[in-house]
């Protein structure tokens, strides 16, 4: 089956420098660094009680504005 082009945006694409954020494990993740030239805000969805990768792309990048859900905290 061929997928239509319109939905191109949605295939994967090698890049070349990944930097991690947070900490090791389920906290940090692989972000492309070039992407997060272009980020001017942060959404997280299921924060939990780790915020060391919210930190880290606070300190990279200064969001303008910052969004943190989780069902579960209070």
């Amino acid at each position: 089956m061929i997928i239509n082009s319109k939905y191109n945006f949605l295939k994967p694409y090698k890049v070349k420098k990944l930097i991690r954020l947070g900490r090791n494990f389920d906290g940090g993740y692989l972000v492309c660094n070039d992407a997060l030239k272009h980020c001017n805000d942060l959404i997280t969805l299921g924060v939990g009680d780790d915020l060391s990768f919210e930190r880290d792309f606070d300190k990279k990048k200064k969001p303008k504005k910052v969004y943190l859900y989780d069902y579960t905290v209070n």
